[in-house]
């Protein structure tokens, strides 16, 4: 069988294991199997799109990387595959051994595609088989990411914009339509994920049908984070109890009463002249 090998690496601040690319990289060595290594497909096709031309017009290919359906939507995305070639993507953990075997050897040197940007390709990619164009991605992004074509179909016109490590498009699409293929979470990674009510991504209906605090402390808790460091809280706490005694002491001050009927408790910037000194003391209750 005669198949064209691309394998990702994932290398700019990826998720997949570097071990399982490199015993699938030595396994094709050993049967002397050509294939073209991308350093990082997600980076290259932003930033070098010429590099890819093998693999948009492969007519037979296989791409080993991370998700599945992110490959597949990062590439057709594009707009420079043809829809007519076969491509088939697999993750690099899948079984493939039998895949392997069945490819011819001797099919050339193993090529490889740098991507060298210093830029971090965290951005979203449109899963358009699950999209319905209900544009809430468009009106929640607070970076300008999305834009609407003429024909009303919403895409990812400026990926630089993306706010690094933020997914939060993603957890409002209500059809899992939104990848970031190097998130770490399915089915915003791209898997298709087992449909369990902890995957529910819709976080603006979770609010309207639950209560907000509850919501947002049950996500809290998942990702383990909170709010304010230990210090920062220690501090809050401590100038809490600061305005409390302070307050404290305004209060007792207000409280103190005069016993005597002159008017030095209404106006007490006035000169003391009355009758009410504490014994033989100069002292004016005032």
């Amino acid at each position: 069988m005669s198949k064209q090998i691309f394998i990702c690496g994932c290398e700019k601040d990826g998720k997949i294991e570097k071990e399982s690319v490199q015993k699938l990289i030595e396994t094709l060595e050993e049967k002397n199997i050509g294939f073209t290594y991308i350093e990082d497909m997600c980076g290259t096709i932003l930033k070098n799109p010429d590099d890819l031309e093998s693999l948009y017009t492969a007519e037979d290919a296989v791409v080993f990387g991370c998700q599945a359906r992110a490959m597949q939507h990062l590439v057709d995305n594009t707009g420079r595959r043809n829809e007519e070639l076969a491509t088939e993507y697999l993750h690099i953990d899948d079984e493939k051994e039998e895949l392997i075997s069945s490819l011819e050897s001797g099919t050339g040197e193993p090529l490889k595609i740098k991507y060298s940007d210093e830029w971090k390709p965290w951005y979203p990619v449109i899963d358009y088989e699950r999209c319905n164009g209900c544009r809430k991605c468009l009106n929640f992004c607070l970076f300008s990411v999305y834009s609407v074509e003429d024909d009303g179909t919403v895409v990812v016109s400026a990926s630089a914009n993306c706010k690094d490590m933020c997914p939060a498009c993603a957890r409002v699409c209500p059809q899992n339509a939104i990848i970031f293929p190097k998130h770490a979470e399915s089915p915003i990674d791209g898997g298709e994920g087992n449909g369990s009510e902890n995957e529910k991504t819709d976080i603006l209906e979770q609010i309207q049908n639950d209560d907000v605090y509850s919501v947002l402390s049950a996500r809290r808790k998942n990702f383990q984070v909170s709010l304010l460091k230990k210090d920062q809280l220690k501090m809050a706490e401590e100038e809490r109890r600061a305005c409390c005694s302070g307050a404290d002491k305004v209060e007792e001050k207000k409280e103190e009463k005069c016993d005597c009927d002159c008017n030095c408790k209404e106006e007490p910037e006035a000169s003391c002249d009355c009758n009410c000194k504490d014994g033989d003391s100069n002292s004016c209750c005032c």
